[in-house]
């Protein structure tokens, strides 16, 4: 039953999943397991706007366009099937480059804590994904005439000029969900590990500036074909 009640506490009382991790009763695969399934919902549901998002690509041949489309009817249940996978992946990644910062703070942190508590906090982001996904789908695909409006977000990316991807990726990367995810991040490591509020908040701007890379990068390459 843990295992569920930690999906409704990370949002609703995280002090309890942090005290859980702290003491070593959860580890990283319930929490990898639960993402799993925000990022497999995540790409189920965006799979049809994808193949719009190829239809309205202005730089490819219709030959071009046919094909990759042919490669997402194939291949797109793989993908959702290794949406785990693409979940541990990135988790792990931004958990071993910022771990660093986290054990120059402190001696009582341990990768797999450290790990425990990226999934979790991890999930809060997913959330608005999921959200973001489920509100384009519901507009309709019919609604989706360009490349934007498949794009929407709790985020400040509206306000950014379209000619500049890397601001625009700096905006989109101030979104709520990913903030709620950040807050959550600092207030664990202070309550896990005995790091200082400045400590926490530091290693919380570097995954940040992570994530904010991850996005503008989305932007320079989703936007060559737009």
């Amino acid at each position: 039953m843990n295992f569920l009640n930690r999906l409704v506490w990370i949002f609703v009382s995280p002090h309890r999943v942090f005290d859980d991790i702290k003491e070593r009763r959860v580890g990283w695969v319930q929490p990898w397991l639960l993402a799993s399934v925000f990022y497999m919902l995540v790409t189920w549901i965006m799979l049809p706007v994808q193949s719009v998002l190829l239809e309205l690509n202005t730089e490819m041949t219709a030959e071009q366009i046919d094909q990759q489309l042919d490669v997402l009817e194939r291949f797109g249940f793989m993908w959702i099937i290794l949406a785990p996978a693409g979940a541990l992946l990135v988790t792990f990644v931004m958990a071993g480059l910022s771990y660093i910062a986290v054990t120059l703070a402190s001696r009582a942190a341990t990768f797999k804590q450290y790990l425990t508590l990226s999934f979790y906090t991890g999930i809060v982001a997913m959330a608005g994904q999921l959200i973001s996904s489920i509100i384009v789908r519901v507009r309709g695909l019919d609604a989706i005439q360009e490349p934007q409006d498949a794009q929407l977000s709790l985020s400040l990316r509206a306000l950014a000029p379209e000619g500049n991807a890397v601001v625009r990726g700096m905006m989109a990367s101030i979104e709520f969900f990913a903030l709620w995810s950040l807050v959550l991040m600092v207030m664990g490591l202070m309550r896990i590990f005995g790091m200082s509020r400045g400590q926490s908040i530091g290693v919380a701007v570097l995954l940040w500036f992570l994530y904010a890379a991850t996005v503008i990068l989305g932007e320079v390459f989703g936007g060559m074909g737009g």
